[in-house]
C-alpha cells in the first residue's frame, strides 16, 4: 500500500501533509504561508529550496530550487525559502506623474506608512475605480528618495484601462491601494558577480537592485543590460549616466540601434560568457527572460525571473503589440504591467 502521508520540514519547522499536496498547500496545512502570489507558475513569488527527500518539481526546477505552487511532495522532505518583508495593504495618494520621455512615466505615490519591500520585489496597485495592475517599485531617476513615496515606471499603452488614464482620469491626489511585496527576484547578500538584464520597463526592478547592490554591497561586480523596442523605449539615460559615473558596466539595445550609442542585438545575445558563479536577474517581457532563463540553465548560473504579462482587458491589437502588462498571456519582449 503506497504512502499517503508524509512530513515536510519547512525553515526548520516539521509539518505533516499529504503526498500530492503542494508545498504551499502543505505549508498552509501546518499554518505556515510561504510568499506566494499568482499560484500559477508564473510570478516566481514561491521559489523555495529544496535541502532533502521526495518532491516532484513538475519541470519547475532551476538548480536546487522549485516552485511551491506547483510542486507537489512524493515523500518526506526539507525545503526553505528567504525571510521576505510581510504582505500588507496601504493606502496613499498620488503624489506626482512627471513624463520622462514620450509615454513613459514615472509615477510616484505618498503612502500613509512607509511600505517595506526588497529590491526587486513588486506591489499591486489599485488606483480607485480602477482595475489592479503590479508594478515594480524603484529608485527615483534622480536619486531623490523620499521616505514616504513610492516611484512606479509605467509605459502608457492608448487602449489600456489603467495606464492611458494617468494624467487625465487618474491624476495628483487620486486615492490609490497598495498590496505586497510580491515576487522572487530580490537582491540577496552574495558574494557572486551579478548580470542585471530588462527589457522596457523591467529596467524598473534592475534599476533599484543595481543601486542597493552598489550602494550597500561595494566591491560586487555588476553588469547592466537594457533594451527596448526602439530607442525611444530607452527612458533611463538618467540612471545610465550615474551607474557609469560609479563604474558599472550598462549596455543599451534596441532593434533600431545605431551599434554605437545603442546596440541593434538582442539583450540575451549580448551577455557574453556566463559561469555557474554568476547571478542573474532579469525583468521584461516573458520571452526575453525565458530566453535568460534557458542561458542561466546552460550555464549553471543563478536565475531570478520577473516576468511581466499582458492584462487581459488590455489586451486589444495595440495590446497584443507592446502593452505587457503582468500576470496573464505571453507576447514579445517589452516591459511591465501595467
Amino acid at each position: 500500500m503506497s504512502k499517503s502521508t508524509c512530513t515536510v520540514t519547512i525553515n526548520g519547522k516539521k509539518i505533516k501533509a499529504n503526498v500530492g499536496d503542494t508545498l504551499i498547500d502543505a505549508g498552509l496545512g501546518g499554518r505556515l504561508v510561504i510568499p506566494h502570489d499568482c499560484c500559477s507558475g508564473q510570478c516566481e513569488t514561491c521559489r523555495v529550496r529544496v535541502l532533502d527527500g521526495e518532491i516532484d518539481d513538475l519541470g519547475t526546477r532551476e538548480k536546487d530550487t522549485v516552485l511551491g505552487c506547483i510542486s507537489v511532495l512524493t515523500g518526506d522532505a526539507e525545503i526553505s525559502y528567504d525571510p521576505v518583508p510581510i504582505v500588507k495593504t496601504a493606502r496613499g495618494i498620488v503624489d506626482s506623474i512627471r513624463e520622462v520621455k514620450k509615454d513613459y512615466l514615472e509615477v510616484r505615490i505618498r503612502v500613509a506608512r512607509p511600505v517595506t519591500w526588497l529590491a526587486g520585489q513588486y506591489l499591486r496597485a489599485t488606483f480607485a475605480g480602477y482595475p489592479p495592475r503590479d508594478y515594480s517599485p524603484t529608485t527615483p531617476l534622480n536619486l531623490d528618495a523620499e521616505q514616504d513615496i513610492i516611484v512606479f515606471h509605467i509605459k502608457v499603452y492608448p487602449d489600456s484601462a489603467v495606464s492611458s488614464q494617468l494624467g487625465t482620469g487618474i491624476a495628483k491626489g487620486h486615492s490609490v491601494k497598495l498590496h505586497g511585496p510580491f515576487g522572487n527576484a530580490f537582491l540577496r547578500r552574495q558574494p557572486e558577480p551579478i548580470i542585471l538584464t530588462s527589457t522596457g520597463t523591467g529596467f524598473a526592478p534592475i534599476w533599484s537592485i543595481a543601486v542597493a547592490a552598489s550602494m550597500g554591497q561595494p566591491g560586487r561586480d555588476i553588469r547592466i543590460i537594457a533594451g527596448a523596442r526602439t530607442r525611444d523605449g530607452l527612458y533611463m539615460r538618467d540612471a545610465v549616466r550615474w551607474l557609469r559615473n560609479r563604474g558599472i558596466a550598462i549596455s543599451l539595445t534596441a532593434s533600431d540601434g545605431d551599434d554605437e550609442t545603442v546596440l541593434s542585438a538582442r539583450p540575451q545575445d549580448l551577455v557574453g560568457d556566463v559561469t555557474p558563479d554568476h547571478v542573474i536577474y532579469s525583468a521584461g517581457a516573458p520571452a526575453h527572460v525565458e530566453a535568460m532563463r534557458e542561458l542561466a540553465r546552460e550555464s549553471g548560473a543563478t536565475f531570478y525571473a520577473d516576468p511581466f504579462y499582458v492584462a487581459e482587458e488590455d489586451r486589444g491589437v495595440l495590446a497584443l503589440a507592446g502593452a505587457l502588462l503582468r500576470k496573464a498571456a505571453t507576447p514579445f519582449t517589452s516591459a511591465p504591467a501595467r
